[in-house]
């Protein structure tokens, strides 16, 4: 196996603490969200559409496409919001899911909850259903000129509503009681689904997992291997909740999975603690 670039560690040689580094990044993103409600607005809206210190739009790539089939039009405004976002992910690739997306969080909460002794279930789909599901809603937004998904079913959207209730409710604001009981119930759904079959949504139904997981391709981020002798535990690929297969391509010296959303969980997993699997932007 031929050298690869330097282990993604601190110089210390200390591992990454990946999962708490992560944690950190996501919840700071939420709490400028949440400022929002303060009358301190940097970041308003939502993950699946925001505007940055109240001039730079920004547009998630799923719900450009989706609400660009609705209009039957790309226009200029969207095609300005979303370019700062894929441009992001084209050197980032599918981290949005790692490090951004909230259901991450919960659905790690969720897995504390369900029993040491029960075995997770796994249904044998294809993660290519994604992609079925990703262009039938594409479909639907065409013909009914509706972005159902970004609208009504996107678990970012519904997310940021639920909060948005909850907080004008506290505060005695006007509110949708049948909306925020809708967001709630497809968040209940989502997280019912992940206890008895974890990351089903994540693995193979999420459109918007889907369609950062095509910039894994290109993308400048991605896993590399160094030299180092693998002792064949497959430690890593345990760890993965992603399904990623690690192993089998230690010898191509990385990976470009687009299902891998650089949690960094496999590092943390793997005996060598970095020394053999990194990220890498190189």
């Amino acid at each position: 196996m031929q050298k690869a670039s330097p282990p993604t560690t601190p110089a210390s040689g200390r591992a990454i603490p990946w999962t708490l580094l992560r944690r950190s990044v996501m919840l700071a993103i939420l709490a400028l969200f949440m400022l929002q409600y303060f009358e301190l607005r940097l970041l308003v809206g939502s993950l699946s559409g925001s505007t940055l210190l109240e001039s730079i739009k920004l547009l998630d790539v799923f719900a450009f496409f989706e609400v660009s089939a609705a209009a039957k039009g790309v226009g200029l405004t969207l095609l300005t919001a979303v370019l700062p976002v894929a441009l992001l992910y084209l050197v980032l690739g599918r981290a949005f899911c790692g490090w951004v997306c909230p259901m991450d969080l919960l659905f790690s909460l969720v897995d504390k909850l369900r029993p040491g002794d029960q075995r997770p279930v796994k249904l044998p789909l294809s993660p290519g259903v994604g992609y079925w599901l990703a262009g039938g809603l594409l479909l639907l937004a065409l013909l009914f000129s509706l972005p159902l998904f970004t609208n009504y079913l996107s678990h970012l959207t519904n997310f940021f509503r639920a909060i948005a209730g909850g907080v004008f409710l506290a505060r005695d604001l006007p509110v949708e009681p049948a909306m925020v009981a809708w967001s709630l119930l497809t968040l209940l759904t989502l997280l019912m689904l992940h206890y008895f079959y974890p990351r089903l949504w994540c693995r193979v139904l999420c459109p918007v997992g889907k369609t950062y997981g095509l910039f894994n391709r290109v993308s400048l981020l991605k896993l590399r291997f160094d030299q180092g002798d693998c002792e064949g535990c497959e430690l890593c690929e345990h760890k993965c909740y992603m399904g990623v297969k690690i192993v089998r391509h230690l010898d191509r010296g990385k990976l470009r999975d687009p299902n891998c959303i650089y949690c960094g969980r496999c590092i943390e997993g793997c005996r060598h603690k970095g020394k053999l699997i990194g990220m890498s932007l190189k």
